[in-house]
């Protein structure tokens, strides 16, 4: 028998942020209390991207304003994003995974499916070895997951949506008709709010109603996708879930900005510092990319990119970024920008580059060391151990011990008569 489980952490970005802010010294466990990850109201990002149980209670969602969630729970706490963070807890959770099996189908950024046919000499049952991996992620990691656990990747999804959080749950064929069919037929992968309104014009209500619905009734209202909705209510899964693997990977990040900006120039800094998160990432994963594309986002938000193809696959923060700064003065729009983000695709993990009589050999070696130098130091004292001076808030005070010391040194001198 196939045997597959699907790990999904529970809360991803919430519970990351939390775990994040314990280890930084904050008393207070935001999974604990009304919470939620998202923008800064003031910036304009005010979006729900996460929220914890707490919150869920308060009826707040997924993708609401922050505005609306606040109406609905005014103590909600809210903080900010941090993806690179969130990439690092995704990398300890899919390694941990790798311990338990070869075969690892990342899905997204937090969850993934793993095969474990024929493991049980190793592992024990698959219950045993479902628990065995929860209780590990916790202990190692401080974030807790839900397993699924059935033989296909879709009805071990269904399975791991079931109770949260922390827990294991099973979806075997034989237990499809008292654990499947009674749900909403919304909670079935695949089918959206669209689907779900056109199945309850049809008086399809439950996934258990969908398994045994008219096939051709289906076909007439979705065309083949009726088919699919039918097989997966059945718990067939027909096209394997876990391969939605793209060609490419892609590295990308955006920023939407405080103010509009209304020239390029203004951009640079905003730049400077995208292209240094995309480029750590590629050296992080060991990979070097071809194309550099730019994408912008005027005041009526209109959305517009420009790409290049570069001579030599790179993942150097110097030339994403110069790179990015000449697009980005070719495409400026009249109207003023309210978003700008870089994304670096078609990668590879060669690192070789052709040289012309003209590149500066010692220069573009010199910024490979920099940049690897700038990574290690931040990956051991944290993201603000190496700043750029261009991003720095000339408002920001010295902080370290040793910098307090010599400006209360200075200030010393000066009041001396």
């Amino acid at each position: 028998m196939t045997v597959w489980f699907h790990v999904d952490v529970n809360s991803a970005f919430l519970s990351w942020s939390a775990l994040k802010l314990l280890r930084e010294g904050q008393p207070l466990d935001l999974r604990t209390v009304p919470a939620a990850v998202g923008g800064d109201e003031e910036k304009r990002h005010g979006v729900v991207l996460a929220k914890s149980q707490p919150a869920k209670k308060y009826g707040v969602q997924t993708g609401e304003s922050l505005f609306s969630a606040r109406l609905k729970c005014p103590e909600l706490i809210v903080t900010k994003p941090d993806f690179d963070w969130y990439v690092q807890c995704s990398k300890g959770l899919i390694a941990i995974l790798r311990d338990y099996s070869p075969v690892v189908e990342q899905f997204s950024i937090d969850e993934a499916f793993v095969e474990m046919t024929g493991s049980e000499a190793l592992f024990g049952p698959p219950v045993q070895a479902a628990d065995a991996i929860r209780q590990r992620v916790h202990r190692e990691l401080g974030f807790t997951v839900n397993v699924g656990v059935s033989v296909n990747r879709l009805l071990a999804k269904v399975a791991s949506d079931f109770t949260k959080p922390d827990r294991t749950h099973t979806l075997w064929p034989e237990e499809i008709p008292q654990k499947l069919w009674p749900l909403p037929v919304g909670s079935l992968f695949g089918v959206g709010p669209s689907a779900v309104r056109t199945m309850d014009a049809l008086g399809i209500h439950t996934v258990g109603e969908l398994a045994h619905a008219d096939p051709e009734v289906l076909r007439r209202a979705f065309g083949v996708r009726g088919d699919s909705f039918r097989r997966h209510a059945n718990g067939i899964e027909g096209t394997p879930l876990g391969k939605r693997e793209t060609k490419d990977n892609s590295y990308g990040n955006s920023v939407t900005l405080p103010d509009d900006l209304a020239r390029p120039e203004q951009a640079d800094a905003t730049l400077l510092a995208l292209a240094e998160s995309v480029a750590g990432r590629l050296r992080t994963d060991g990979k070097s990319a071809r194309v550099v594309t730019v994408q912008l986002v005027d005041n009526a938000f209109r959305r517009s990119s420009h790409q290049v193809s570069l001579p030599n696959p790179t993942n150097s923060t110097e030339l994403i970024y110069q790179t990015a700064r000449q697009l980005i003065r070719q495409m400026w729009p009249k109207r003023p920008v309210r978003l700008v983000g870089i994304t670096c695709e078609r990668t590879t993990a060669e690192s070789f580059e052709q040289l012309d009589l003209f590149t500066d050999v010692r220069r573009t070696d010199r910024q490979e060391k920099l940049d690897r130098t700038a990574d290690a130091l931040r990956s051991r004292f944290g993201d603000k151990a190496v700043v750029r001076a261009r991003l720095l808030d000339p408002t920001d005070k010295p902080t370290a011990p040793g910098a307090l010391s010599a400006a209360k040194a200075r200030d010393k001198r000066r009041r001396k008569p």
